[in-house]
This record gives C-alpha cells, structure tokens and sequence, in this order.
C-alpha cells in the first residue's frame, strides 16, 4: 500500500472504538450478509443509504443548542448528486462560533444542519473571520469526512460527504480510494466526459488468431453489466470516446495503453486511445486481451491510477487477476459521475487513516 503523510486536522478515531465506529469500518465481502447489522447493510448499498444512516444515527455529536454565528455558509448538493442521497431539499447549512487566539487564529465550534438535524464539528485554522483564508473542520462523528477548505466560496461549492465503507483494506474509505485512483493524471480533481455513456469504437483489429475489436467489445459488456445506466456505449461515429488503436506487427511495452489525445474547448476530455499491439496473436491469450481491455476502460472512465489490492481490476503490479471491476472499483465510478466536476478531493479526509 502507498503510504502518504495524514493531514493534521483529521480527527482521531476515539479509542476505545465506539459500536459505529466498528460499523464503519471496511466490510469483510463484496454484497451484504444476513448476519451482518442493519447499518452494515446500509453502508454496503452505497452512498444514499450510508447519508440517511447517518442522519439517523448522529447520536451524541447532533447540537442540542444553536451556536451565535460568527458566519452562515449554505451550499446545495448538485441534482445528480442530490437524486443518489435521496435528500429532497438537497440542501445543507454551516454555523459556527470562533474565539480569537494570538496570532490572529481563531478556534471554535460548527454545526452542519441537514434536513433539520445538527451536527457538532471542530472548527480551526481560521486566520481572519471575514474573511477566511484557511477552514478546517473535523466532524466529532467519524461518521463524516473531515474538511478542509480555503474559502468561503468552496466550503459552499464542497458538499458534505459520509465516510463510506469498502470491502477493500487498502484504503480507509470509497473517498480515498477514488481520490488516488484520480492523482496521477487529474490531481485528484474531479473530472468528466461531455456526456453519458461513454462512446467506444474500434477499427477492424486482428492480431493473429485474435480480433482486438471483438475483445475491446467484449470488455464494454463486462463494465455494463449489472449497471442501472451503461457506462459505455459501442458505436463507430462518435465525435468523442474512446477508440482502440492497433499497432500491427509491434510488441508494446506494456502491451495495452490508454493515451489522452484531445481535449474540448473547456478542457475536458474528448478522446481516448487504447493503443494495441500485438501481444496477445494466440487463441490462448485471448481471455488476457479482455482483461487487460477492461482494465485499460476503467482508466477511461478517470480511474487514471492503479490500486495496491490484487482483487481489483486496476491492480498495478501485474496483469489483473480478474476479468470485471470490482464492486469498489463501480462504487468509485458511480460517486465520481455525481460528483461536481472540478471538486479536489484533497479537500476530504485523510491521506492516511488513523
């Protein structure tokens, strides 16, 4: 696993670990058991029902008394976004109360109010109250992610977001996982297509005894399955997508990659190249083709880097061990889609859990 310094305003998880916070951690398997608690299972399902378990479960940290406001930010969770939490009002509200300390910093108390209920956070690092120049705040639930923000304008541009369990030990929550898997080539900046699904082509590509079209096909089947809205569509005529480039008679080092080549006139992606070589000619090595297509996918949906856990497809130290994404690996796709484009996720949480 990489290991990358933590942020100092992460609060610490309270030893000894309270019976949510045991809930919270990562799930043992892939789907929900029957022997599993019913908040498990609302973690398991995704982000709407882990957001309404949280609502529900504030426990000691919901505020039990308005604070006098030193300033009130309120921001609305974008309508993909809103439509997946389930929030009718998609709406949220920050409060706090700060004291001066020397130096011109300034410590305190903030609540989050969502549909009415008000959640006790930690407010610091603020070097002017009018005007902010360095917000952080840590939930005392670690039910949330803390924040942290440089102004007013993105603490109400950056939408509140649970801590949501994944079945993979390699990172501590989906956000980590999906804020590494964006940094080696989007700065961990959330970034999308100019629509949906994603348009996938290919030329007539065969490679000795194997059609690399018919693979590339075959891998977009994998990503579509089981998903409410395909992820990927096949068509030869888009004007933007992603399309696979055979490289005839060349062995490439490695044998599949995907290159961005163009981008639109408000700087998002626009083409995609899986380049080809001719590495997998036998009829044997086909399965391996379809992998490591659907592998070379997974980045095209902005999953640019590689995960330390051999179980997922983006597994980066060999050839990957399985032929579908995992659920964690579709669970990161469906929040990115949500998410509003231009979000840096270096905002949530920790690089390292405690």
């Amino acid at each position: 696993m990489v290991q990358t310094p933590a942020n100092s305003f992460c609060a610490p998880v309270p030893e000894p670990a309270t019976e949510r916070a045991r809930r919270l951690q990562p799930a043992a398997g892939p789907l929900p058991q029957a022997g599993r608690t019913m908040l498990g299972r609302w973690i398991s399902l995704g982000l709407p029902t882990a957001l309404l378990a949280g609502w529900l479960l504030a426990g000691c940290s919901r505020s039990d008394s308005p604070l006098e406001p030193v300033a009130d930010t309120f921001g609305t969770w974008p309508g993909g976004l809103k439509e997946w939490l389930q929030v009718s009002d998609g709406a949220w509200l920050w409060r706090w109360s700060a004291d001066l300390e020397p130096a011109g910093r300034h410590t305190g108390s903030a609540v989050l109010s969502v549909r009415g209920e008000r959640y006790r956070w930690r407010l610091n690092g603020i070097t002017a109250v009018s005007d902010p120049a360095d917000l952080r705040l840590t939930p005392a639930d670690t039910f949330w992610l803390g924040m942290q923000v440089a102004d007013l304008a993105a603490l109400s541009a950056t939408p509140p977001l649970p801590r949501l369990a994944i079945d993979s030990p390699a990172y501590p929550d989906l956000v980590a996982m999906l804020r590494d898997l964006l940094t080696p080539r989007f700065d961990a900046v959330v970034t999308h297509w100019p629509g949906s699904p994603v348009p996938v082509g290919s030329p007539p590509a065969q490679s000795g005894d194997v059609d690399l079209a018919a693979c590339l096909r075959e891998a977009v089947t994998l990503w579509n399955t089981g998903e409410t809205e395909p992820l990927f569509v096949w068509t030869d005529d888009a004007a933007w997508g992603v399309r696979l480039a055979h490289y005839a008679g060349s062995l490439l080092r490695p044998p599949l990659q995907v290159q961005l080549t163009r981008y639109d006139a408000d700087g998002r992606p626009l083409r995609m190249r899986i380049a080809a070589g001719d590495n997998y000619s036998r009829a044997s090595a086909r399965p391996y083709a379809v992998r490591g297509l659907a592998h070379e996918l997974g980045h095209c949906l902005f999953l640019w880097g590689h995960s330390p856990d051999r179980t997922h497809l983006l597994w980066g130290a060999a050839p990957p061990l399985r032929a579908d994404p995992s659920l964690d690996e579709r669970r990161a796709v469906r929040l990115l889609q949500r998410l509003p484009a231009g979000l840096d996720l270096h905002r949530y949480g920790c690089e390292t859990d405690p």
